[in-house]
């Protein structure tokens, strides 16, 4: 019940941290603190590549947690990449955006998704942390990757930077590479991980479901 409350908390602070962000910087990289469009590319490409690992033929249904204001959606249409999508976010402003400019795709106000997937994808999802207690931060992105679990039919991908040792710095979660796969390894059946040289901060992560 604490770690609920908690957690409802956080997401509290993360909405009021985006909805900041928005006031200033619009509807852009920065106002979902990434550094750059390319760099937000970056990281899909990788995790589209990814995506093979659960289905190289078949049309995936994406659920994007954390959506934002949806340009994981721009890259597919800008890749001619066929995906069947769902977007998700806890920001209300980021949803009624994406609902206005996306009429032909269904976006909800929630943290994990409401319909069933193939797989949710989660590009820098828990990289902004709203604490400096790591094992509290930890533990809400396990609970959020639990929740999401249960309405996949194949599984997660999702990334996180990294660095040798785990730890928060100016509101960005640093995990250890071995820690989280450990810890992944604990709470999931089927855990993987990869690393990219184009993108050599960030480390990969897919969750299979069975």
């Amino acid at each position: 019940m604490k770690k609920k409350i908690l957690f409802k908390y956080y997401n509290f602070l993360l909405q009021d941290t985006y909805n900041r962000t928005l006031k200033y910087n619009g509807f852009t990289p920065c106002g979902v603190c990434w550094n750059s469009k390319k760099s937000q590319y970056i990281r899909f490409d990788v995790l589209t590549s990814l995506l093979k690992k659960f289905s190289f033929n078949t049309r995936l249904k994406i659920a994007d947690v954390g959506c934002g204001y949806a340009e994981l959606l721009n890259y597919f249409t800008e890749k001619n990449i066929m995906f069947e999508y769902e977007g998700y976010d806890i920001n209300k402003k980021m949803i009624n955006y994406c609902k206005k400019k996306f009429f032909n795709f269904n976006f909800y106000l929630n943290n994990s998704p409401i319909n069933y997937c193939d797989v949710c994808v989660m590009s820098g999802t828990y990289n902004y942390a709203v604490t400096d207690d790591i094992e509290s931060w930890e533990s809400y992105v396990i609970h959020n990757l639990s929740e999401c679990l249960k309405k996949t039919r194949l599984g997660i991908a999702f990334n996180l930077q990294f660095e040798k040792n785990r730890n928060i710095r100016n509101n960005i979660y640093y995990t250890n590479v071995q820690y989280m796969f450990s810890l992944l390894r604990r709470n999931f059946i089927k855990i993987e991980k990869y690393y990219s040289y184009t993108s050599s901060k960030d480390i990969y992560f897919l969750i299979y479901k069975n």
